[in-house]
């Protein structure tokens, strides 16, 4: 039934659902009712003994028709409520439904010698539509509550007309069971309510936190990108000397012009378009290798040892923000160790690619930098961080700093050793 619907909508759809189909279950009792009279009337008028016929000339010749039209009422009304289901309507269905269980009751029991009992389906039939006004209520626990009015307003003027009539009252089962059967539905639907709201909740509550953790990712992504642009251009300024600036500079002044500009630091995105093909220099396609060039072109010495062309097992986005971490490494060397002078040093293992970037420069406690210095909180330790690595900082005040980034790798296929040569040297 709600297949397809979204979940706001839901609840609305099963209540307009169970009222409606409440609603055509009244109008049909309140029609076999009806029936069940003129069935009743035609019947009995030419068979019946002189007695009997006698006792239901004088209660159907007036009161037979004016039931009919209570009937007619009833149905007007709860055709009515099925349209605008508000308060005003449902209590004057309930008064005006009483009104004509009572007459169609009396009417009924009024033939003893038909109807000895009062708990007879036919009895029962307009007794249903009422109950049926469980359906009108706004909500299931609503519903709950006009349904049960509508049960014991049926039942007491049942009463009644037993105590008019002379006739044995009973309660019905047909009766008792459809009210049971309406409560449980409504029971159930509100339960199954509260349970899709409070998954609905549940869903809202995981999107919020999604988000959350988005705009944290780009406040994060922002403030290591300033820290790779601005603050690198800031410094390469301010070291360079009077005049023309070089071309160098200039282009990666523009450079970082162009990515502020833009909007491509937001993503992902593989910033390497092409693969290097087979036989290309990893080294020299690396973004470590371009983040050392740049240093270089503001001043600094930079020395590199180890196995260089390991860094061809890096990922592109990997690639990419490992070179942006040692770009700030090297940043920093420039900024705060006091000297010109830095070693770059890679070593590969079988699932991770270390990298350690040293000076000899001034060195510093870590636990007492300001709350200013973002460049290795920002730019190094979150960038790698991401990437499933993990930063070590080496340092103290007149000893250097050693700064080690492990970048996950995906791991190589070891390499095989000759059995023969294993044999060999093996112990006899």
């Amino acid at each position: 039934m709600t297949l397809g619907l979204p979940d706001h909508l839901v609840a609305r759809t099963i209540s307009h659902a169970l009222a409606r189909a409440s609603h055509w279950f009244g109008l049909t009792c309140l029609a076999g009712a009806l029936l069940a009279l003129l069935a009743l009337n035609f019947a009995h008028r030419p068979t019946a003994t002189a007695a009997t016929a006698s006792t239901i000339s004088t209660t159907t010749s007036a009161a037979l028709w004016f039931t009919i039209l209570a009937l007619l009422a009833m149905a007007g009304f709860l055709i009515e409520l099925s349209l605008r289901r508000t308060v005003t309507l449902t209590i004057a269905y309930l008064i005006v439904g009483s009104g004509c269980i009572y007459l169609f009751t009396v009417t009924i029991l009024g033939m003893p010698d038909v109807f000895p009992f009062s708990n007879l389906f036919l009895v029962a039939l307009p007794k249903l539509a009422l109950i049926m006004v469980g359906g009108a209520g706004t909500g299931a626990l609503a519903g709950v509550l006009w349904s049960t009015l509508g049960f014991v307003l049926a039942e007491a003027v049942t009463v009644l007309a037993a105590l008019q009539t002379q006739v044995p009252y009973s309660p019905d089962p047909f009766t008792i069971s459809t009210y049971l059967f309406l409560v449980g539905v409504l029971l159930f639907a509100h339960f199954a309510r509260r349970q899709a709201a409070a998954q609905t909740a549940l869903h809202r509550a995981v999107l919020a936190d999604r988000a959350r953790l988005l705009r944290h990712d780009l406040d994060q992504r922002a403030l290591a990108r300033t820290q790779d642009t601005t603050l690198t251009e800031l410094v390469a300024l301010a070291r360079a000397h009077a005049g023309p600036l070089s071309p160098n500079l200039a282009g990666s002044i523009r450079a970082t012009l162009q990515t502020l500009r833009g909007t491509d630091w937001l993503t992902d995105a593989d910033q390497r378009s092409v693969e290097p093909s087979a036989g290309t220099d990893a080294w020299l396609t690396s973004e470590v290798y371009a983040a050392i060039e740049r240093s270089r072109d503001r001043g600094l010495v930079v020395e590199v040892t180890g196995e260089r062309a390991a860094l061809g097992r890096l990922d592109p986005v990997s690639d990419r923000e490992l070179g942006l971490a040692v770009q700030q490494c090297l940043t920093n060397v420039i900024l705060h160790s006091g000297i010109v002078a830095a070693e770059v040093v890679i070593e590969s293992e079988l699932d991770s690619i270390s990298l350690m970037v040293m000076d000899a420069g001034r060195g510093f406690t870590e636990s007492e930098t300001g709350s200013d210095r973002l460049g290795l909180r920002q730019a190094v330790r979150h960038r790698i961080e991401r990437l499933g690595g993990s930063v070590s900082i080496l340092t103290r005040p007149g000893a250097g700093t050693s700064v080690l980034l492990n970048v996950p790798v995906p791991i190589s296929d070891p390499i095989t050793t000759d059995a023969a040569t294993l044999g060999e040297q093996a112990p006899r």
